[in-house]
C-alpha cells in the first residue's frame, strides 16, 4: 500500500515532527549570536590597531609588494565589515543529531583589498595572525579555545554543542566604501526587518571575481559566499510550486548525521544534489507533500554521489575530489540503502506503523513514534475496482402547504 508520511517530516508551527526537532531552541540561537556578537566586536576594536598584534621582528611580513610602498606597522588600521554565511544564512541549519556533532556558525569579516598590497603571497598570513591574537584574548576571556587548524578560517570552540568559523575576505577599496555606506543606510532605516540588521544589506552586489577569502596555505582564493548563496535560494524559488528545498536539504543532512558521527559528505555537496535531482526530475513532486519531495531526491542521490559533483559557482571545482574510493562507495551504498528504505515505506509498506518505523529507522527517535500522522492513499486500481454504488433518494416530506 501507498502512503502519505508529509506529517511524520513537516507540521506548522511546534507540532511533532522531524522539522521541529531539527531546529534549534531559543538558548541555542542565542547563545551562537552571542558568540558572534562578542567575535565582531573584539575584531572591530582590534583591527583599528591591528599594527599592534605584530612584534617587531615580525615588520618584516609588511615589506611592500614591488612597485609599493612599504607600510608603518602604527598605521596598520581598518574597518571591517560582516556577513553571516553558510547554513544561517541559508536557513538549513539543524540541530545536531548525537553529542559528538556541533552547531556552528559561520561569519564572513570583510577587509580592504589594499592590505593585500603590502605582499599579497604574505598578506594573508599577516591577516590570520592578527584575527587570531585579537581573539585568542577573547577566548581566554570567556574560556572559549580557538582553534587554528582550519585552512580557511579561524574557529572558536565554544564548547561542546556549538563553534563559529570566521572567514576573512578582501574586497577592491572603492567597494569596501559602497559596503559601509549600504551597511550605515541598513542600520539607520528602522523599517528594515531584523535579519537585514543582522546580516548586511542583500542588495549591493560585488563582482565575484573581485572576492578572494584568505588561505592559510594558498594566500588567497577569488571566493564570493553571497554568489552560493544566491544559487541555492533561486533553486529553491524554482521549485517552491510543488516543494520546499530548503527542508528537504535539511531532511538529507538529518539522514547524514543520524547514519554518521562524522562524514566527508558535506552540507554543501547534499545541496547541489538535491538541486539537481530537482531540476532533472521527469516529473516534480506532489504539491505539499515533503515526503515525496524527499523520495524524489533520494532516487538519484546514489547517482549523484557516484559522479562528479561540481561547485554550482565556482566552475571546475569539484565537491567530492577530496574523497577516497572507499568514502565514495560507502556514501553511494549508504544512499541505495536510503532510497530503498524510504521508498518501501511509502509505496510498498503494510501498515502505517510499518512506515513510522522505516522513518524512524533513517532519521532516527527525532522522528515522531505517530502511525496516526501517517494516512494510507488509495491506488487509482482500488478507486476503479469499487463499484459504483446508487445514491438512495432523500426523504422528502409532505410539500403540502397549509
Amino acid at each position: 500500500m501507498r502512503y502519505n508520511a508529509h506529517k511524520l517530516f513537516y507540521r506548522p508551527g511546534t507540532l511533532p515532527c522531524l522539522r521541529h526537532e531539527l531546529t534549534i531552541t531559543e538558548d541555542q540561537r542565542q547563545k551562537l549570536l552571542g558568540v558572534r556578537r562578542k567575535a565582531r566586536a573584539a575584531l572591530r576594536a582590534g583591527l583599528k590597531r591591528a599594527g599592534e598584534y605584530l612584534t617587531q621582528a615580525e615588520y618584516s611580513l609588511l615589506r611592500a609588494a614591488p612597485g609599493r610602498a612599504a607600510v608603518n606597522p602604527s598605521q596598520l588600521s581598518f574597518n571591517p565589515k560582516f556577513r553571516t554565511q553558510g547554513s544561517w544564512a541559508y536557513d538549513t541549519l539543524n540541530r545536531p543529531a548525537k553529542r559528538s556533532q556541533q552547531l556552528d556558525l559561520d561569519d564572513g569579516m570583510y577587509i580592504p583589498m589594499s592590505i593585500v598590497g603590502i605582499n599579497p603571497s604574505i598578506a594573508s598570513g599577516v591577516l590570520f595572525l592578527i584575527s587570531e591574537r585579537i581573539l585568542a584574548q577573547l577566548c581566554q576571556a570567556e574560556g572559549w579555545t580557538l582553534d587554528t587548524s582550519k585552512s580557511i578560517c579561524i574557529r572558536i570552540e565554544v564548547d561542546a554543542e556549538c563553534h563559529l568559523d570566521v572567514n576573512i575576505y578582501a574586497i577592491p577599496d572603492q567597494k569596501m566604501v559602497l559596503l559601509e555606506k549600504a551597511f550605515a543606510e541598513a542600520a539607520s532605516n528602522r523599517a528594515m526587518d531584523s535579519a537585514t540588521l543582522v546580516n548586511g544589506p542583500r542588495d549591493l552586489r560585488l563582482d565575484p571575481t573581485e572576492i578572494y577569502v584568505a588561505h592559510r596555505k594558498k594566500g588567497w582564493e577569488q571566493s564570493d559566499p553571497l554568489e552560493l548563496e544566491d544559487w541555492f535560494l533561486k533553486a529553491a524559488g524554482r521549485h517552491s510550486s510543488w516543494t520546499d528545498l530548503k527542508r528537504i536539504t535539511r531532511y538529507l543532512k538529518a539522514w547524514r548525521d543520524e547514519r554518521w558521527d562524522a562524514c566527508a559528505l558535506s552540507s554543501i555537496a547534499l545541496m547541489v544534489c538535491a538541486v539537481e535531482a530537482l531540476d532533472e526530475a521527469n516529473n516534480p513532486p506532489v504539491a505539499g507533500r515533503d515526503d515525496d519531495g524527499l523520495l524524489v531526491v533520494v532516487r538519484a542521490l546514489a547517482e549523484k554521489i557516484g559522479a562528479d559533483i561540481e561547485n554550482p559557482v565556482v566552475t571546475g571545482r569539484m565537491l567530492n575530489d577530496h574523497w577516497t574510493a572507499a568514502e565514495k562507495g560507502h556514501f553511494q551504498l549508504s544512499a541505495r540503502s536510503f532510497r530503498e528504505e524510504l521508498d518501501t515505506a511509502l509505496n510498498n509498506e503494510a501498515s502505517s506503523g510499518g512506515v513510522v518505523g522505516r522513518i524512524i529507522k533513517l532519521f532516527g527517535p527525532r522522528v515522531p513514534n505517530d502511525s496516526s500522522l501517517v494516512a494510507p492513499l488509495a491506488t487509482i486500481a482500488a478507486v476503479r475496482s469499487t463499484a459504483s454504488q446508487p445514491a438512495p433518494s432523500p426523504r422528502v416530506g409532505s410539500q403540502t402547504s397549509g
